[in-house]
């Protein structure tokens, strides 16, 4: 837990740190609605999918100019601003009175969710190389804790009140002002300038496998966040006031993973450890496929400490692959990892449209077995 004194110790750390459990506060936000929206609207699984697919979409074609408003307004500005778009955006979501109008506003969610991903990882990548010290991974444990707190406590009062606008409202003055006043910490930090006549390219043939791996678990983990909720209560039946839990345990254990990651990424090395986590997810998958109620949260818990390490490594890995600007492999990372996670859910969408819910967490652990595999195949030519 040595990351954690770091955080706590110096408010210069702290503070971007802290945007990725407001990111995640946001995001649980949604995830916890979706079940309610789902009725208003009377929408299918299907339906909901296609709406998830149109976030996809939008992250996708913002991407580029997410990457090069990088350049304009530097990291720190495009991380403050970004988070404001993006909490902003779910009035849109929550307001919609059709189908059709979700559909657009889960579009601006999309490109919103893609201008702060990119600038926040881009952030701490250029802290880390500043202070010369590791804090990519830790940062992302405060995505966990804002995921914990987010799941749980803001579960707990969705399915007491349904009074989404006003819990939507009320997190957005606490967060929004809580970054106004520590934004001074990083708003003015820019990021790696580009040299005279250099052009931003894509570095995606020597990032190939660790962007595809990244892609894929990212995929699992926002299909884990946006249909835990509709699978515990579909098809493990629990009571209203516990559908959060499984994405809160999720949350727990990846924050207990983050906080003690560094350590054992320098003690084992990236591959080794990326792929021993990605055979604790899938113990932990097979737990969720149980059904029987105390093994599945059980199982979430158990996911969460296999993709904890995950997203950390991806960067850590992109950021020292041999000819690849560190900036540019953070920022393709970032933006395929983004995707994947708005990706991820959509196709477990589909399938539950077609066969059954159970059947979509069937497919996600085939998905994370074909990351091991990939793994695999990179560790091999590693050595």
């Amino acid at each position: 837990m040595l990351s954690l004194k770091i955080f706590f110790k110096e408010r210069k750390y702290f503070a971007p740190a802290f945007l990725y459990s407001c990111f995640a506060l946001v995001f649980s936000t949604w995830i916890i609605y979706i079940p309610f929206l789902a009725e208003k609207l009377q929408i299918t699984e299907g339906q909901i999918g296609t709406a998830l697919f149109f976030a996809s979409v939008g992250s996708f074609v913002m991407i580029p100019l997410a990457n090069r408003l990088t350049d304009v307004l530097g990291v720190g500005r495009q991380a403050y601003w970004g988070y404001v778009l993006y909490g902003t955006s779910l009035y849109g979501i929550f307001l919609a009175p059709s189908y059709y109008w979700l559909l657009a506003a889960l579009f601006y969610y999309g490109m919103t969710s893609s201008v702060f991903a990119i600038a926040v990882n881009s952030l701490i990548a250029e802290m880390e190389k500043q202070a010369g010290k590791y804090i990519m991974t830790g940062s992302h444990g405060f995505w966990s804790i804002g995921g914990i707190i987010g799941a749980s406590l803001g579960g707990y009062l969705a399915g007491r009140f349904e009074l989404p606008l006003v819990h939507l409202s009320v997190l957005l003055v606490v967060l929004i002002g809580a970054q106004t006043f520590l934004r001074k910490e990083y708003y003015h930090i820019k990021g790696e300038a580009r040299k005279k006549g250099e052009k931003r390219s894509t570095p995606w043939k020597p990032m190939l496998l660790i962007a595809l791996i990244g892609m894929i678990l990212m995929a699992s983990e926002g299909a884990i966040a946006d249909w835990s909720g509709l699978y515990l209560k579909q098809v493990v039946v629990v009571k209203p006031e516990l559908l959060g839990l499984g994405y809160a345990l999720f949350a727990g254990g990846m924050a207990v993973g983050r906080f003690t990651g560094d350590a054992l990424s320098l003690r084992f090395g990236s591959w080794r450890l990326l792929r021993s986590a990605i055979l604790v997810s899938l113990v932990g998958f097979a737990l969720v496929l149980t059904v029987q109620t105390v093994l599945v949260f059980a199982g979430f818990l158990v996911v969460g400490l296999g993709f904890s390490i995950v997203v950390p490594e991806i960067y850590r890995l992109a950021s020292n692959v041999p000819g690849v600007r560190a900036a540019d492999g953070i920022s393709l990372i970032a933006a395929s990892s983004n995707v994947g996670f708005l990706t991820g859910p959509v196709v477990l969408g589909f399938v539950a449209e077609l066969h059954t819910l159970y059947a979509s967490f069937l497919v996600l652990t085939v998905f994370v077995f074909l990351a091991y595999v990939l793994g695999s195949i990179q560790k091999r030519r590693a050595n």
